[in-house]
């Protein structure tokens, strides 16, 4: 063998040195080649250090909407839909309804299910009383 390996590039075995432009170039490039790799890095460690911090703050959402009440879970909701493109009044009362236990949520249920059955029965009833209504403004206009 007449060359020795030495980062990639031969050097003759008799003690010449290099040309110095192609030392000064061969430096130059693995420069570039460093700060490449740095900027590669920094970007991947700012890109995964932002994406936690933005999981921790959606985290830290959902536990407020669970624990905040009502009201934080509407308003929690309604901002997360309008973010999203979607309807920011059907995520608000979403995120209300989210927030409530399992208890009240059946509770919420069974109310509009008993609306829903008694609804027909309620219409009568208004019925009926708008017909004594003007059943009594008649009587009363005539007398």
């Amino acid at each position: 063998m007449s060359a020795l390996e030495v980062d990639g590039a031969p050097r003759p075995l008799n003690g010449t040195r290099p040309d110095p432009q192609q030392a000064r170039q061969g430096a130059v490039d693995d420069l570039k080649d460093s700060l490449k790799e740095l900027l590669r890095t920094l970007l991947r460690t700012t890109v995964g250090v932002a994406l936690e911090k933005v999981e921790g703050l959606a985290g830290s959402f959902d536990a407020m909407a669970a624990s905040g009440g009502l009201a934080m879970g509407g308003v929690l909701g309604g901002v997360k839909a309008g973010l999203a493109g979607k309807n920011p009044v059907w995520g608000a009362v979403k995120g209300a309804i989210g927030s409530l236990s399992p208890a009240v949520r059946i509770g919420l249920v069974l109310a509009l299910v008993l609306a829903l059955v008694l609804l027909p029965v309620t219409v009568v009833l208004l019925l009926i009383a708008l017909i004594v209504l003007i059943i009594v403004a008649a009587a009363k206009a005539g007398s």
